[in-house]
């Protein structure tokens, strides 16, 4: 439940523009979302999918680590599951 709700604060936080994207990845933030896509908790994985999309859309150069730990696969599961919806759909194949 505490992960679930720093997702969502990030989340917000991201929201404000890319000062707030480029203020979390200065702070340290990659690497624990990075973690993160390891969990196979499914409460997560909406909020996931925004902040990678937010993360990748204002730095690719992320999307290396991203492929190179295997993170990749977490977006092709994710556009696999069909209770998603459509917003987070588009979100990870811009990831991808």
């Amino acid at each position: 439940a505490h992960r679930l709700r720093a997702l969502r604060l990030l989340s917000r936080f991201l929201q404000m523009g890319p000062w707030a994207i480029d203020l979390a990845l200065s702070v340290g933030i990659f690497p624990y979302v990075l973690k993160l896509l390891q969990s196979p908790s499914a409460e997560l994985r909406q909020e996931l999918v925004f902040i990678w999309g937010k993360i990748l859309a204002l730095d690719r150069s992320c999307e290396v680590d991203l492929v190179k730990d295997g993170g990749h696969v977490y977006f092709v599961e994710f556009l696999a599951s069909s209770r998603a919806p459509s917003a987070h759909l588009a979100m990870a194949g811009f990831v991808l």
